[in-house]
Protein backbone atom coordinates (compact mmCIF):
# COMPACT_ATOMS: atom_id res chain seq x y z
CA UNK A 1 0.00 0.00 0.00
CA UNK A 2 1.54 3.60 -0.91
CA UNK A 3 1.90 5.64 1.60
CA UNK A 4 -0.46 9.05 2.27
CA UNK A 5 1.07 12.42 0.27
CA UNK A 6 0.14 13.97 3.67
CA UNK A 7 -0.62 12.52 6.95
CA UNK A 8 -0.72 13.47 10.48
CA UNK A 9 0.76 11.08 12.71
CA UNK A 10 -0.48 11.09 16.60
CA UNK A 11 2.25 9.26 18.98
CA UNK A 12 -0.43 8.19 21.75
CA UNK A 13 2.85 6.72 23.89
CA UNK A 14 4.44 9.96 24.05
CA UNK A 15 1.32 11.87 24.98
CA UNK A 16 0.91 9.15 28.00
CA UNK A 17 4.43 10.21 29.18
CA UNK A 18 3.72 13.77 28.89
CA UNK A 19 0.82 13.46 31.07
CA UNK A 20 2.82 10.96 33.14
CA UNK A 21 5.53 13.95 33.72
CA UNK A 22 2.71 16.56 33.60
CA UNK A 23 0.67 15.12 36.59
CA UNK A 24 3.86 14.32 38.76
CA UNK A 25 5.25 17.86 38.23
CA UNK A 26 1.34 19.41 39.24
CA UNK A 27 0.96 17.08 41.91
CA UNK A 28 -0.66 17.04 44.52
CA UNK A 29 -3.42 19.13 42.13
CA UNK A 30 -5.29 17.10 39.25
CA UNK A 31 -4.50 17.64 35.94
CA UNK A 32 -7.15 18.67 33.39
CA UNK A 33 -6.64 18.27 29.86
CA UNK A 34 -8.15 20.26 27.77
CA UNK A 35 -9.47 19.26 24.05
CA UNK A 36 -11.01 22.10 22.82
CA UNK A 37 -9.74 22.95 19.25
CA UNK A 38 -10.43 19.10 18.58
CA UNK A 39 -7.44 18.95 20.63
CA UNK A 40 -5.48 21.17 19.04
CA UNK A 41 -5.90 19.53 15.96
CA UNK A 42 -4.57 15.91 17.50
CA UNK A 43 -8.14 14.89 17.48
CA UNK A 44 -10.71 15.24 20.47
CA UNK A 45 -12.37 11.76 20.92
CA UNK A 46 -9.20 9.50 20.23
CA UNK A 47 -6.88 11.65 22.54
CA UNK A 48 -9.50 11.99 25.19
CA UNK A 49 -9.91 8.12 25.58
CA UNK A 50 -6.59 7.99 25.74
CA UNK A 51 -5.80 10.72 28.14
CA UNK A 52 -8.65 8.47 30.42
CA UNK A 53 -6.52 5.47 29.81
CA UNK A 54 -3.74 7.08 31.16
CA UNK A 55 -5.43 7.88 34.33
CA UNK A 56 -7.00 11.71 33.39
CA UNK A 57 -10.35 12.30 35.52
CA UNK A 58 -11.29 15.21 34.02
CA UNK A 59 -11.68 16.75 30.12
CA UNK A 60 -11.83 20.14 29.61
CA UNK A 61 -14.37 20.10 26.50
CA UNK A 62 -15.25 23.67 26.46
CA UNK A 63 -18.35 23.20 24.63
CA UNK A 64 -21.51 21.74 25.28
CA UNK A 65 -21.57 19.77 21.81
CA UNK A 66 -17.90 18.09 22.60
CA UNK A 67 -18.54 17.49 25.69
CA UNK A 68 -21.73 15.12 24.54
CA UNK A 69 -19.48 14.07 21.78
CA UNK A 70 -17.04 12.54 24.38
CA UNK A 71 -19.98 11.12 26.21
CA UNK A 72 -21.19 9.46 23.44
CA UNK A 73 -17.70 7.87 22.93
CA UNK A 74 -17.71 5.78 25.99
CA UNK A 75 -16.18 8.39 28.15
CA UNK A 76 -18.23 7.75 31.31
CA UNK A 77 -19.52 9.51 34.73
CA UNK A 78 -16.41 8.07 36.91
CA UNK A 79 -15.09 11.32 34.31
CA UNK A 80 -16.02 14.61 34.68
CA UNK A 81 -16.44 16.75 31.42
CA UNK A 82 -16.69 20.37 31.63
CA UNK A 83 -18.25 22.66 29.62
CA UNK A 84 -17.86 26.72 29.74
CA UNK A 85 -18.44 28.78 26.37
CA UNK A 86 -22.15 28.91 25.17
CA UNK A 87 -24.21 30.58 23.13
CA UNK A 88 -26.93 32.47 23.03
CA UNK A 89 -29.82 30.25 24.07
CA UNK A 90 -28.08 27.34 24.98
CA UNK A 91 -30.18 24.58 25.51
CA UNK A 92 -28.56 23.02 28.90
CA UNK A 93 -30.86 20.07 28.85
CA UNK A 94 -28.80 17.56 27.21
CA UNK A 95 -26.05 18.03 29.26
CA UNK A 96 -27.60 17.49 32.35
CA UNK A 97 -28.46 14.37 31.49
CA UNK A 98 -25.14 13.65 30.21
CA UNK A 99 -23.74 14.16 33.50
CA UNK A 100 -21.48 17.36 32.23
CA UNK A 101 -20.33 19.73 34.68
CA UNK A 102 -21.37 22.96 33.62
CA UNK A 103 -19.63 26.72 34.19
CA UNK A 104 -21.16 29.32 35.32
CA UNK A 105 -20.51 33.00 34.82
CA UNK A 106 -23.70 34.99 35.14
CA UNK A 107 -26.84 34.90 36.49
CA UNK A 108 -28.28 34.66 33.18
CA UNK A 109 -26.78 31.43 32.66
CA UNK A 110 -27.11 30.09 35.98
CA UNK A 111 -31.15 30.45 35.44
CA UNK A 112 -30.99 28.87 32.07
CA UNK A 113 -29.23 25.74 33.39
CA UNK A 114 -31.56 25.89 36.66
CA UNK A 115 -34.59 26.30 34.36
CA UNK A 116 -32.99 23.23 32.25
CA UNK A 117 -32.84 21.08 35.31
CA UNK A 118 -36.22 22.07 36.91
CA UNK A 119 -37.74 20.29 33.50
CA UNK A 120 -35.97 17.28 33.91
CA UNK A 121 -36.30 17.21 37.70
CA UNK A 122 -38.88 15.07 37.61
CA UNK A 123 -37.08 12.13 36.23
CA UNK A 124 -35.76 8.85 36.91
CA UNK A 125 -32.31 8.99 37.67
CA UNK A 126 -31.91 12.75 37.48
CA UNK A 127 -28.88 14.17 38.95
CA UNK A 128 -28.21 17.86 39.28
CA UNK A 129 -25.39 19.41 37.42
CA UNK A 130 -22.19 20.34 39.16
CA UNK A 131 -21.56 23.96 38.57
CA UNK A 132 -17.58 25.39 38.37
CA UNK A 133 -18.53 29.49 39.28
CA UNK A 134 -16.52 31.45 37.50
CA UNK A 135 -15.00 34.50 39.05
CA UNK A 136 -13.74 37.37 36.70
CA UNK A 137 -9.67 38.11 38.14
CA UNK A 138 -8.23 40.53 36.06
CA UNK A 139 -8.66 38.98 32.62
CA UNK A 140 -12.09 39.90 31.39
CA UNK A 141 -12.87 36.62 29.80
CA UNK A 142 -15.80 36.13 31.09
CA UNK A 143 -16.55 35.27 34.49
CA UNK A 144 -18.65 37.09 37.16
CA UNK A 145 -17.17 40.68 38.29
CA UNK A 146 -16.12 41.31 42.24
CA UNK A 147 -19.20 43.35 42.45
CA UNK A 148 -21.30 40.87 40.87
CA UNK A 149 -19.83 37.45 42.69
CA UNK A 150 -21.72 37.72 45.60
CA UNK A 151 -25.49 37.79 44.11
CA UNK A 152 -24.25 35.35 41.36
CA UNK A 153 -23.03 32.55 44.40
CA UNK A 154 -26.31 33.39 46.61
CA UNK A 155 -28.01 32.98 43.55
CA UNK A 156 -26.85 29.41 43.42
CA UNK A 157 -27.09 28.59 46.37
CA UNK A 158 -30.63 29.11 46.27
CA UNK A 159 -31.12 26.77 43.23
CA UNK A 160 -28.58 24.02 45.14
CA UNK A 161 -31.29 24.33 48.01
CA UNK A 162 -34.09 23.84 45.55
CA UNK A 163 -32.69 21.16 44.42
CA UNK A 164 -31.40 21.86 40.85
CA UNK A 165 -27.84 22.47 40.95
CA UNK A 166 -24.72 21.76 43.03
CA UNK A 167 -22.36 24.12 43.59
CA UNK A 168 -18.74 22.29 43.18
CA UNK A 169 -16.45 24.11 42.00
CA UNK A 170 -14.85 28.30 41.65
CA UNK A 171 -12.60 28.59 39.07
CA UNK A 172 -11.25 31.61 37.03
CA UNK A 173 -8.08 32.22 33.82
CA UNK A 174 -5.32 34.30 34.51
CA UNK A 175 -3.52 36.22 32.00
CA UNK A 176 0.10 34.82 32.47
CA UNK A 177 1.14 37.88 31.21
CA UNK A 178 3.75 39.16 34.52
CA UNK A 179 4.09 37.44 37.98
CA UNK A 180 2.88 40.01 39.60
CA UNK A 181 -0.37 39.75 37.73
CA UNK A 182 -0.90 36.39 38.43
CA UNK A 183 -0.05 36.98 42.05
CA UNK A 184 -2.88 39.12 42.00
CA UNK A 185 -5.09 37.34 40.38
CA UNK A 186 -4.35 34.64 42.50
CA UNK A 187 -5.18 36.78 46.19
CA UNK A 188 -8.57 38.01 44.30
CA UNK A 189 -9.49 34.52 43.56
CA UNK A 190 -9.04 33.42 46.84
CA UNK A 191 -10.86 36.18 48.21
CA UNK A 192 -13.34 35.10 46.49
CA UNK A 193 -13.72 31.38 47.59
CA UNK A 194 -13.58 32.80 50.60
CA UNK A 195 -16.55 34.80 50.01
CA UNK A 196 -18.30 31.93 48.26
CA UNK A 197 -17.84 29.40 51.51
CA UNK A 198 -19.21 32.16 53.53
CA UNK A 199 -22.48 32.75 51.22
CA UNK A 200 -22.70 28.35 51.41
CA UNK A 201 -21.30 27.10 48.47
CA UNK A 202 -19.80 24.00 48.21
CA UNK A 203 -16.00 25.02 47.31
CA UNK A 204 -14.19 21.11 46.50
CA UNK A 205 -12.37 22.33 43.93
CA UNK A 206 -10.28 25.25 42.86
CA UNK A 207 -8.66 25.79 39.69
CA UNK A 208 -7.13 28.97 38.07
CA UNK A 209 -3.93 27.90 36.48
CA UNK A 210 -3.38 26.34 33.14
CA UNK A 211 -0.46 25.58 31.10
CA UNK A 212 2.21 28.04 31.83
CA UNK A 213 1.68 28.86 35.23
CA UNK A 214 0.37 25.61 36.09
CA UNK A 215 4.16 24.30 35.14
CA UNK A 216 6.22 27.84 36.99
CA UNK A 217 4.32 28.14 40.20
CA UNK A 218 3.41 25.67 43.02
CA UNK A 219 1.14 28.50 44.66
CA UNK A 220 -1.32 28.70 41.86
CA UNK A 221 -1.79 25.15 41.09
CA UNK A 222 -4.63 24.97 44.06
CA UNK A 223 -6.74 22.21 43.14
CA UNK A 224 -6.40 21.26 39.50
CA UNK A 225 -4.63 22.73 37.01
CA UNK A 226 -5.96 23.01 33.00
CA UNK A 227 -3.68 22.43 30.44
CA UNK A 228 -3.81 21.87 26.72
CA UNK A 229 -0.52 22.56 24.36
CA UNK A 230 1.65 20.74 26.97
CA UNK A 231 -0.19 17.87 26.89
CA UNK A 232 0.92 17.39 23.25
CA UNK A 233 4.69 18.67 24.06
CA UNK A 234 4.14 21.90 22.87
CA UNK A 235 5.84 24.21 24.88
CA UNK A 236 4.23 27.29 26.23
CA UNK A 237 7.36 29.29 27.13
CA UNK A 238 9.56 31.44 24.78
CA UNK A 239 12.69 29.77 23.64
CA UNK A 240 12.17 26.39 25.36
CA UNK A 241 12.66 22.91 23.70
CA UNK A 242 9.95 20.38 24.39
CA UNK A 243 12.79 18.70 25.83
CA UNK A 244 13.64 21.36 28.48
CA UNK A 245 10.75 21.01 30.32
CA UNK A 246 10.60 17.34 29.97
CA UNK A 247 8.21 16.90 26.97
CA UNK A 248 7.34 14.83 23.35
CA UNK A 249 6.11 16.53 20.53
CA UNK A 250 2.95 14.16 20.06
CA UNK A 251 2.25 15.42 16.12
CA UNK A 252 4.69 14.83 13.33
CA UNK A 253 3.12 16.14 10.30
CA UNK A 254 4.90 14.15 7.41
CA UNK A 255 4.23 14.61 3.17
CA UNK A 256 6.09 13.09 0.15
CA UNK A 257 8.23 14.90 -2.48
CA UNK A 258 6.35 15.22 -5.72
CA UNK A 259 8.95 16.34 -8.01
CA UNK A 260 12.00 18.34 -8.66
CA UNK A 261 13.49 21.04 -11.55
CA UNK A 262 16.36 22.86 -11.77
CA UNK A 263 15.82 26.50 -10.00
CA UNK A 264 18.27 29.44 -10.52
CA UNK A 265 21.50 29.48 -10.50
CA UNK A 266 22.18 25.96 -10.17
CA UNK A 267 19.99 25.17 -7.46
CA UNK A 268 17.29 22.61 -7.49
CA UNK A 269 13.58 23.44 -6.64
CA UNK A 270 11.33 20.37 -4.70
CA UNK A 271 7.91 19.97 -4.42
CA UNK A 272 6.14 18.52 -1.45
CA UNK A 273 2.68 17.24 -1.25
CA UNK A 274 1.42 19.63 1.47
CA UNK A 275 -0.24 23.34 1.29
CA UNK A 276 -2.11 25.92 2.76
CA UNK A 277 -4.89 24.03 1.56
CA UNK A 278 -3.82 22.00 4.31
CA UNK A 279 -3.31 24.30 7.55
CA UNK A 280 0.02 24.90 6.43
CA UNK A 281 0.71 28.05 7.57
CA UNK A 282 2.05 30.69 4.18
CA UNK A 283 4.19 32.83 6.31
CA UNK A 284 6.58 29.71 6.98
CA UNK A 285 7.61 30.29 3.74
CA UNK A 286 11.23 31.86 4.11
CA UNK A 287 11.27 30.90 7.77
CA UNK A 288 11.11 27.70 8.52
CA UNK A 289 12.62 24.36 6.74
CA UNK A 290 11.40 20.31 6.01
CA UNK A 291 13.46 17.07 6.81
CA UNK A 292 14.36 14.88 4.16
CA UNK A 293 16.51 11.81 5.21
CA UNK A 294 17.76 14.32 8.30
CA UNK A 295 18.83 17.17 6.06
CA UNK A 296 17.20 20.34 6.56
CA UNK A 297 15.62 22.14 3.07
CA UNK A 298 14.42 25.59 3.59
CA UNK A 299 10.52 26.44 2.70
CA UNK A 300 10.55 29.00 -0.44
CA UNK A 301 6.92 28.95 -0.76
CA UNK A 302 4.01 27.52 0.42
CA UNK A 303 1.25 27.04 -2.23
CA UNK A 304 -2.80 25.65 -2.20
CA UNK A 305 -1.64 22.00 -2.91
CA UNK A 306 2.37 21.84 -2.62
CA UNK A 307 5.66 23.46 -1.03
CA UNK A 308 8.34 24.37 -2.75
CA UNK A 309 11.67 23.91 -1.42
CA UNK A 310 15.33 24.42 -1.67
CA UNK A 311 17.04 21.05 -1.95
CA UNK A 312 20.60 21.66 -0.27
CA UNK A 313 21.92 17.16 -1.03
CA UNK A 314 20.49 15.19 -3.51
CA UNK A 315 16.70 14.04 -2.98
CA UNK A 316 14.49 11.90 -5.06
CA UNK A 317 10.72 11.67 -5.98
CA UNK A 318 9.33 9.88 -3.71
CA UNK A 319 10.77 10.95 -0.77
CA UNK A 320 9.51 11.54 3.06
CA UNK A 321 9.53 14.72 3.96
CA UNK A 322 8.83 15.75 7.91
CA UNK A 323 7.58 19.15 7.83
CA UNK A 324 7.42 18.85 12.09
CA UNK A 325 7.96 16.43 14.66
CA UNK A 326 10.12 15.03 17.44
CA UNK A 327 13.49 16.61 15.95
CA UNK A 328 14.70 13.29 16.70
CA UNK A 329 15.33 12.67 13.12
CA UNK A 330 17.17 16.43 12.14
CA UNK A 331 13.67 17.81 11.39
CA UNK A 332 12.15 21.30 13.37
CA UNK A 333 9.46 20.51 15.89
CA UNK A 334 6.35 22.74 15.91
CA UNK A 335 7.63 25.03 18.11
CA UNK A 336 10.39 26.02 16.81
CA UNK A 337 7.88 26.89 13.79
CA UNK A 338 6.00 28.81 15.88
CA UNK A 339 8.99 30.78 16.89
CA UNK A 340 10.29 31.22 13.49
CA UNK A 341 7.30 32.36 12.10
CA UNK A 342 5.68 34.98 14.97
CA UNK A 343 3.39 32.52 15.86
CA UNK A 344 2.10 29.72 18.90
CA UNK A 345 2.67 25.81 18.06
CA UNK A 346 -0.07 24.78 19.18
CA UNK A 347 -1.93 27.10 16.52
CA UNK A 348 -0.15 25.87 13.92
CA UNK A 349 -1.25 22.24 14.85
CA UNK A 350 -4.74 23.65 15.23
CA UNK A 351 -4.64 24.80 12.02
CA UNK A 352 -4.13 21.40 10.02
CA UNK A 353 -6.89 20.49 8.04
CA UNK A 354 -9.49 17.70 9.10
CA UNK A 355 -8.50 16.64 4.87
CA UNK A 356 -5.11 15.74 6.45
CA UNK A 357 -5.39 12.44 7.78
CA UNK A 358 -4.25 11.85 11.57
CA UNK A 359 -2.61 8.06 11.90
CA UNK A 360 -2.74 7.18 15.90
CA UNK A 361 0.44 5.19 16.75
CA UNK A 362 -1.12 3.11 19.45
CA UNK A 363 0.58 3.80 23.40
Amino acid sequence: MSAPLIEAVIDLAALDANLAHLRRTVAPAELMVVVKADAYGHGRVRVARQAVASGIRIIGALDIETALELRASGIGPDVAVLAWLYPPGQDFAPAIAAGVDLAVSSIAELEAIADAARGRAGDAGFTPPRLHLKLDTGLHRNGATAADWPELVTAAVAAEHAGLVRTHAVWTHIAEASDDEDTLALERFLAGVETARALGATVDVRHLAASSAGLRRADVRLDLVRMGGHCWGIPSFDGVTPGEIGLTPVMTLRAQLLATRPGPQGTTLGFVSAGYGDGVPRNVAGACAVAIRGVQHPILAVERDHLVIAAVTDVSVGDAVTLFGTGAMGEQTVRQWGDLSGTLGDEITTRISARVPRRYLDA
